[in-house]
């Protein structure tokens, strides 16, 4: 109520993300809230609901900033990343220090994880490559990591992958002219032999 009502109207017309908010986020100690280790919390998942509520009560665009930084991108790594990746990311991400993304969402299949992902990955003897886009990826513009998700273009099987970033071959394009959550930036991304 204190720090979001008083900015909210003017983001939203600006459909610019209010970065300052970041650091009073931090301070309530409230991401990665349900998960156990790495400096979090370890609350309850109902409370976790509550608290996405209160911040969707008075702006729903940083209730889904949050709700992709520490529910789908920290618990994408919390749930199915090897240990060394939760430690290099879950502490930074739960102080809010680093910015998470998930990129899921494609142009021509939607969330279709199961059934078509278009973006691939296919391993070349020394690394992965990713080739494809997602579209409506929230956050993505100024994320440190963003979870990609990929069909390995021989066994068909959706993995997961962390890309910062910077990377090379990795590019999110901050999509204008929205109707709704203007305030938070989602991304088209295309991933061009990302290595």
């Amino acid at each position: 109520e204190d720090e979001i009502r008083p900015i909210a109207n003017d983001a939203w017309n600006k459909a610019q993300f209010p970065f300052e908010i970041i650091p009073k986020l931090a301070q309530l100690n409230i991401a990665g809230l349900p998960y156990e280790g790495y400096g979090c919390p370890n609350r309850s998942f109902l409370l976790e609901g509550i608290l996405a509520q209160e911040l969707a009560r008075v702006d729903v665009s940083i209730s889904t900033f949050f709700g992709v930084h520490s529910g789908l991108a920290m618990g994408s790594i919390y749930l199915c990343g090897s240990e060394a990746q939760k430690e290099e990311w879950l502490p930074a991400m739960q102080r809010m220090k680093k910015i998470g993304a998930f990129g899921l969402t494609e142009p021509n299949v939607g969330s279709g994880a199961a059934g078509g992902l278009e973006t691939t990955c296919s391993y070349d003897g020394e690394n992965w490559v990713l080739n494809g886009q997602k579209k409506w990826i929230g956050n993505a513009t100024f994320a440190d990591v963003t979870v990609i998700w990929a069909r390995h273009d021989e066994t068909n099987q959706v993995k997961g992958f962390l890309v910062r970033k910077g990377n090379p071959g990795f590019k999110a394009e901050k999509m204008k002219d929205k109707m709704a959550l203007r305030t938070i930036e989602n991304a088209l991304i295309t991933l061009t032999d990302r290595k």
